[in-house]
């Protein structure tokens, strides 16, 4: 009997079938995996590390002279976000300083109170001719009067004694008014008080506030977290209370998913999802779903903190991440999560 050759059949089976048998392998195991993986499953692979954003804000009117950050650099807190010239001369602090030692100085003047002259009038008798002498003085004025009459005696007599009558009568005693002068304690008024307090108060506060400003020449980020500047510059004025930057607060992180309305299906509070972040696999427990049509813009004027702007139309599925992970990610890392339906 002629012997057939089969070792191309073999070669061929070996080559060919091994082929067969790892593509067969592939399959079912792409199979098994989409059904312990995917059947069911949705994955969402633009998700981020969300987290509340805190507002810095400026604690003097000036000018930015010198950004040290960037956006999305990681903070601590406490560290310098931008350097401040500040718009208070010496001079100004100089001259706040005075106006409130004046203020001191007049508040003291009204509490001790006030002297005041008060005027008296004083009656007083000034000495002079007696009732009796001028009455003497007229008798005898009388007498020498009828004896010129009567020739007895000359003009200078008569004269002399009228001379004499006329001096008492001018000399007579007399009342006088002396006005003298007492002083007068008065409290202080109250009222007054108040309101030289008040003067105080005032310009102790302005120098106060002045030398604060003065020294605000740095911002500094309240919180640990990842700054995003707020349009700030070299060269920006800046006024009290302006934002000039946002840190997301690390402390407060969520993972933050956008997922069709189709697709609501896969989320409710409570459930939990996978997520993955530098393809290490984490759970967390979704806490919180914001349909479309309540999504806001950030509010500047909300202090301290405002909401993220949501892609439109999209359901925003927040996830809690676990306390004992969140020093391992930080506030905009990219996440790809992995929702089951029920």
């Amino acid at each position: 009997m002629a012997e057939i050759d089969i070792t191309n059949k073999v070669k061929f089976c070996i080559k060919y079938g091994l082929v067969g048998v790892l593509s067969l392998i592939f399959i079912c195991s792409s199979v098994v995996w989409y059904v312990l993986y995917t059947w069911g499953n949705i994955n969402i692979y633009d998700a981020k590390i969300a987290s509340s954003m805190v507002g810095v804000r400026a604690r003097a009117p000036g000018k930015v002279t010198e950004v040290l950050v960037h956006d999305g650099d990681v903070v601590k807190a406490g560290d310098v976000i931008a350097s401040v010239q500040v718009a208070v001369t010496d001079e100004q602090l100089k001259q706040m300083q005075q106006t409130l030692e004046l203020s001191q100085k007049n508040l003291e003047q009204i509490k001790k109170g006030v002297v005041v002259s008060r005027p008296r009038m004083v009656q007083s008798s000034v000495a002079g001719a007696s009732e009796a002498e001028i009455a003497n003085a007229k008798k005898k004025l009388d007498q020498m009067n009828s004896l010129y009459e009567m020739g007895a005696i000359s003009g200078i007599q008569r004269d002399e004694a009228k001379a004499q009558y006329e001096s008492l009568l001018a000399n007579k005693s007399r009342q006088t008014t002396d006005i003298s002068y007492e002083a007068t304690y008065q409290p202080p008024n109250q009222e007054a008080v108040k309101m030289a307090q008040q003067q105080v108060n005032q310009a102790r506060a302005a120098l106060e506030a002045a030398k604060t400003n003065a020294g605000a020449t740095e911002i500094t980020a309240s919180v640990d977290g990842v700054v995003y500047l707020n349009g700030i510059e070299a060269g920006t004025e800046i006024n009290p209370g302006d934002v000039v930057a946002y840190v997301g607060d690390d402390s407060d992180i969520w993972v933050e998913a956008y997922l069709d309305k189709t697709e609501a299906d896969y989320v409710d509070i409570g459930r939990l999802a996978s997520f993955y972040v530098d393809r290490k696999k984490y759970d967390g427990t979704i806490f919180e779903i914001i349909e479309p049509e309540d999504h806001g813009q950030p509010d500047e004027n909300t202090e301290g903190k405002y909401d993220s702007i949501y892609p439109e139309g999209k359901l925003i599925v927040k996830i809690a991440v676990p306390r004992e992970i969140k020093s391992d990610i930080h506030i905009g890392n990219p996440v790809d999560v992995r929702f089951s339906k029920s």
